[in-house]
């Protein structure tokens, strides 16, 4: 899957825009977007939507700066499961690791690790994918965000440098002036630099249970994204009525397009893996008594003769011979 963004994030886009006095829905509309659409937690932004957006709100506002207006905005309950991991650990070091370990389940457009040298420490964000015009956005808005997290989890005020691979923006130096130290520009690696002693100040919000919890959830999280692309349209697909290839296409993050090819190179289609799915559950309520109306409505039909022809042509047979027949309901 092409490196996408959670869209909430785009949110606080408009938030932002709104300090610079262009009015919440005139942004969205010169987007194209509707704020229902943004609020969906499992909707993702690819990153040629990100480019647009950013230069919109560039156009509208006037204002350069927008990662560190942006980065002020992120807390960590807008993480989800991750949010919660990370706050409820034992000590800031605990939290940087889950983070660590747990982002991809946030965006695959940028990587962290955690260098350790001497009595220092860095937090290294490596870009998976090209930010184009957003470049300094995202990855400002990303050191400010981590930087007032930390502040908020540990309940201290942290100090570090700051260096960015990109070269010294027009506003470098409204960023310098707020930093919490030095900050340079057009370094080899973009990196977030602290005193390695932050790793053991204990997390004002640590609970093991809930630690243990949220990463179980992360844990899954992470599984399910990392699982072969049939495998996560068939689960889509149980739901009732089974969704066509456009939804399931907006619940996985990716265009129908896009679904539709990565299919293609796992030899499948989605029409395959709906007919084997639609096929399997006809049996079961077969099997369970349930009359060919309530078939056709659970698997999206219209009525029962539409779904007797489908299940024709999956099985050779009719609903109602596979019914007589029990052993013909076991496949």
């Amino acid at each position: 899957m092409e490196p996408r963004i959670p869209a909430a994030h785009a949110l606080h886009l408009v938030d932002v825009a709104e300090l610079f006095g262009v009015e919440r829905g005139a942004l969205l509309r010169a987007w194209g977007m509707d704020e229902a659409t943004l609020t969906d937690p499992d909707r993702r932004l690819d990153l040629r939507t990100l480019r647009r957006l950013v230069a919109v709100t560039r156009r509208l506002s006037g204002e350069q700066a927008l990662g560190l207006f942006l980065g002020t905005r992120m807390q960590i309950a807008n993480h989800g499961n991750l949010g919660f991991a990370v706050m409820t650990a034992p000590t800031a070091g605990d939290g940087l690791r889950t983070a660590i370990r747990f982002a991809p389940t946030r965006t695959d457009a940028l990587r962290l690790e955690v260098e350790e040298t001497g009595g220092r420490c860095a937090i290294v964000i490596e870009e998976q994918a090209d930010f184009g015009e957003a470049r300094d956005v995202v990855l400002v808005a990303l050191v400010v965000g981590i930087w007032r997290i930390g502040q908020a989890v540990t309940g201290q005020m942290l100090d570090g440098d700051v260096d960015f691979a990109f070269e010294a923006p027009s506003y470098a130096e409204r960023f310098a002036s707020l930093a919490p130290g030095r900050v340079r520009f057009a370094q080899p690696r973009n990196r977030l630099i602290f005193d390695r002693a932050v790793l053991a100040l204990p997390m004002v919000m640590a609970d093991p249970a809930t630690h243990r919890r949220a990463c179980q959830q992360c844990e899954a999280e992470l599984e399910q994204l990392t699982a072969a692309v049939g495998t996560r349209v068939r689960g889509a697909l149980q739901a009732s009525p089974p969704p066509e290839l456009g939804d399931v296409a907006k619940h996985l993050g990716m265009s129908a397009r896009t679904l539709k090819r990565k299919l293609a190179a796992e030899d499948t289609t989605f029409r395959r893996l709906r007919d084997e799915v639609l096929e399997r559950r006809a049996r079961s309520l077969l099997a369970a008594g349930r009359s060919l109306d309530e078939i056709a409505a659970a698997l999206g039909y219209h009525d029962a003769a539409g779904f007797s022809r489908a299940f024709r042509r999956w099985t050779g047979t009719s609903p109602g011979r596979a019914r007589e027949t029990r052993g013909d309901l076991s496949g």
